[in-house]
This record gives structure tokens, C-alpha cells and sequence, in this order.
């Protein structure tokens, strides 16, 4: 079968006005900027698979030259009662949404997020999150249907 129609696109080799740039390295993308006043955030996370959390201390963090704020679940508002959408799944208590958004009284998984820190650079973030002291009581992780 021919095609009737002639098509401006396909079959083209259109003209690249940025190729040069991107091939030789000189484009500039959003990751290159820093604008004045940019803070940067990064996150501690639970090295534990199943942990009590008993304290967490961010004074030390919070002292940091560069550092503007450090957030942890007790800076946020209790979660209302009720349930909550969850994307196209059935919906949830809207309490355990939040609490696998930062973790308050129990780290449920390893990586799970403890605190969060934002500061004015990448290294001074990642100073601050070092000096953020969690306490945690391991407890035994669920890993066997079973035992579940």
C-alpha cells in the first residue's frame, strides 16, 4: 500500500538548532542553575528494617551554619481521623498515609523517612543529616507469612 499523503515531518532530517550544544556539552539544563537563594533537602533515613523511634535530636543540626530548617513528624499536625484516597487502590486510614511520609513513632521499613533538612548547599545537608541523632528500640521485622 502507497501512502497518498505527503507528511512534513517523517522522513525528514530536521534542523537542530541546540544539537551542537547538547553534543559538545555547552547546554545548559535545569539542573545547572542555581539561583540565588536555592536551598537544598535531603533526607535521614531509618537504617532499620522494623524500629521504635525514641528520640530523634536535631539541635545539633539546627546549629549548623547553612542550615534554615529541619523538619521531623512531631513538626506536623496530628492526621485526621478517616479514610483517604490512595491513587486507584481502596482507600486507607489516612493516618497511615501519613506516617509512611515521615516516620513518628515507628520506622516500618529500612529507608523509611525520619527527618529532613534544608539547607543552603548539598554538603552542608548532608553534615546536618550526620549530626541528627536518632534514638531507636529495634524490633523484630515481620519477614515470613507465617509468622505474620
Amino acid at each position: 500500500m502507497v501512502a497518498e499523503k505527503e507528511y512534513k515531518v517523517i522522513g525528514t532530517r530536521p534542523v537542530r538548532p541546540d544539537g551542537t550544544d547538547k553534543v559538545t556539552g555547552r547546554a545548559q539544563y535545569g539542573a545547572d542553575f542555581k539561583m540565588t537563594g536555592t536551598l537544598i533537602g535531603r533526607v535521614k533515613r531509618s537504617p532499620h528494617a522494623h524500629a521504635r523511634i525514641k528520640k530523634i535530636d536535631a539541635s545539633r543540626a539546627l546549629a549548623l551554619p547553612g542550615v534554615r530548617a529541619v523538619v521531623t513528624a512531631a513538626d506536623w499536625p496530628p492526621p485526621p481521623s478517616g479514610l483517604g484516597a490512595a491513587g486507584e487502590g481502596p482507600a486507607q486510614p489516612i493516618r497511615f498515609m501519613v506516617e509512611n511520609y515521615m516516620a513518628s513513632e515507628k520506622a516500618l521499613y529500612r529507608g523509611h523517612a525520619v527527618a529532613a533538612v534544608a539547607a543552603i548547599d548539598a554538603h552542608t545537608a548532608e553534615d546536618a543529616l550526620n549530626l541528627i541523632e536518632v534514638e531507636y528500640e529495634v524490633l523484630q521485622p515481620v519477614i515470613d507469612v507465617r509468622e505474620a
